[in-house]
């Protein structure tokens, strides 16, 4: 019962959208894969050294008492702690720090092409005006105003939550970003000690 009422729903908002709805929707697949992408990256699932639930709780906590911390100091090479640090931090973050820039810039581009179906509404509108058709100048304004507002309200509907959402993985981002600098330093410190014990 619900999902044939929500097929025949897709189905009138496909028909009354026009093309630009399609390209919303595909928009939306798009946007769906990459949120989905950058929350699994932030899951650290190519952390080195240790796992990736452990870097995790380790960047989230700062503490450079932990056990987790010790297990990682004697885990790194203070002789090339530079070189290592750097790589794992490209590790784990290079591929975040591309995806989340493209990410916003895919959802920016919802409203657009919704504006987009608006122009096109718009000019369906205004051409049912200027013709007499057939099935009368109203339904044709109809169908135009219909393709607009369909157009511009779906493309709202798809990024205002995926910016809300987007947003909060990003704040997840700067917070594992600036955990690991923390650890970086106190990594330094540790090792700059022991060499002067």
């Amino acid at each position: 019962m619900i999902f044939t009422q929500i097929t025949q729903e897709f189905q009138s908002l496909s028909s009354e959208g026009g093309w630009v709805f399609w390209c919303l929707l595909a928009l939306a697949f798009g946007i769906s894969f990459a949120v989905l992408s950058i929350w699994s990256l932030l899951r650290l699932p190519s952390a080195p050294i240790i796992k990736g639930e452990q870097w995790k709780a380790l960047l989230l906590q700062n503490s450079a008492s932990s056990d987790l911390f010790n297990k990682l100091t004697k885990k790194i090479d203070e002789k090339k702690l530079g070189g290592q640090l750097d790589q794992i931090e490209a590790q784990m973050f290079s591929s975040l720090k591309r995806r989340i820039p493209f990410t916003f810039v895919l959802i920016s581009t919802a409203p657009l092409v919704g504006l987009l179906g608006t122009v096109s509404g718009m000019y369906t509108t205004f051409d049912g005006m200027g013709t007499s058709s057939t099935s009368g100048p109203s339904t044709v304004i109809a169908q135009g105003v219909s393709e607009a507002l369909i157009t511009t309200q779906t493309g709202l509907i798809i990024s205002v939550p995926a910016y809300i959402i987007l947003f909060y993985l990003w704040g997840n981002y700067r917070r594992l970003r600036h955990g690991f600098r923390l650890i970086e330093r106190r990594l330094g410190e540790n090792f700059n000690y022991a060499e002067r014990i």
